[in-house]
């Protein structure tokens, strides 16, 4: 089964990836001043803390309950020989309890977590003292929690050989991300083989685009490879730092939620994330030290092209708002795409009017800086 997790970042002396600062990296870049926070601009926030939310707690299978349903209750017959009866609870996003009359010995077959509770053997078993008699048959129970009503009987109506309620073409993305979710968590994955790749196919193409990212659990539980690493590139330079809880990221201005996202791969995004980030912010602190600490009329003759290029980079530089960010004294939480656009309103003034002969070497310093900024797909692996 796919492990999923949510991780929360931590702060502290060292940067995000560990590395402890040199010295000079701890020290504020000279001539510029540390301005204020950006309170009106979120790159500058990281997300808060998701509004809590009502979990069901307790196990994902119980067989004790009382053989008298609600009135509600919803009842689907789905094997004729049934010796089992599934509950499953009214929540608040699936109001209204159903009950599934199965075959124990089928469930056990198809899937261990289920054969965990069904098998006469097993030490997980757990006998319910609750027995239904149904068209003359006795019915023990098994209660599942969570589970979306729809999804889990076009699955138990596929493992007893119907496929009355399954989509065989066409199917929407929450319906595919549903019946992932079930089969996942149930270890039976295999049933829906002669289904999931008419379902994978009309959608492999278009999981790049936002609002499809658990297109990274889908893929993962299907083992369908299609646009994974697309995607996982995608998020690494359009996603923000994760929230405070760690539940979500932002992409797009929506949030995007952490819980279906195979651990490993949130991990891996986020640090290449953090990674360019680090390369790019060392890279504008390396050429503003050097620029203004080792003095570029070393390299420029012309006293004019270095006033310009002084006063319109320190400018530009202040007005970019990133000063804290540049002295490691605050911390970036937008997207990578955000701050390379605020690094691309920094200008280093062209002197090359002044000179009346070749390259102005302020610019040759231009180019470098630009050249060293560029992203690669080795920077992002």
């Amino acid at each position: 089964m796919v492990t999923t997790a949510q991780e929360v970042g931590g702060e502290g002396e060292r940067r995000e990836g560990g590395e402890a600062l040199c010295a000079r990296c701890r020290d504020p870049l000279p001539l510029w001043a540390t301005d204020e926070p950006r309170d009106d601009d979120l790159n500058f926030a990281r997300p808060p803390a998701a509004a809590a939310t009502t979990t069901t707690e307790g196990a994902d299978v119980d067989t004790d309950m009382h053989a008298t349903p609600p009135l509600d209750t919803v009842t689907h017959s789905i094997s004729p020989v049934s010796d089992l009866i599934i509950h499953l609870p009214s929540t608040p996003t699936n109001p209204g309890a159903h009950r599934y009359l199965v075959s124990s010995q089928i469930l056990r077959v198809v899937s261990p977590v289920w054969r965990r509770y069904l098998d006469p053997d097993s030490p997980f078993k757990s006998l319910s003292s609750a027995v239904e008699t149904v068209s003359g048959r006795p019915h023990i129970f098994m209660t599942l929690h969570d589970d979306d009503p729809d999804t889990l009987l076009a699955v138990l109506s596929i493992l007893h050989f119907s496929s009355e309620h399954v989509p065989t073409t066409s199917i929407d993305f929450a319906q595919l991300k549903s019946f992932a979710v079930l089969c996942d968590k149930y270890d039976c994955i295999h049933i829906l083989n002669p289904y999931s790749k008419s379902w994978l196919d009309e959608w492999a193409s278009v999981v790049l685009e936002p609002g499809y990212e658990d297109w990274l659990f889908i893929a993962k539980v299907f083992k369908d490879d299609r646009n994974v690493k697309e995607l996982e590139d995608l998020l690494v330079e359009e996603s923000s730092s994760l929230s405070v809880c760690g539940g979500y990221f932002l992409r797009s201005g929506r949030e995007v939620e952490t819980s279906l996202i195979p651990e490993i791969v949130l991990k891996r995004i986020m640090a290449s994330r953090s990674a360019e980030l680090t390369r790019q912010i060392t890279v504008w602190r390396t050429f503003l030290q050097s620029f203004v600490s080792e003095n570029v009329s070393k390299g420029c003759p012309n006293w004019d092209c270095v006033t310009l290029s002084y006063g319109n980079l320190i400018r530009s530089v202040e007005q970019s708002g990133l000063v804290k960010v540049f002295n490691l004294l605050e911390e970036w939480h937008g997207n990578i795409k955000s701050f390379e656009e605020k690094t691309e309103t920094i200008h280093l003034a062209n002197g090359t009017r002044f000179h009346g002969y070749g390259w102005c070497p302020v610019e040759n310093l231009n180019v470098a800086l630009r050249s060293q900024l560029e992203r690669n797909s080795s920077n992002n692996e």
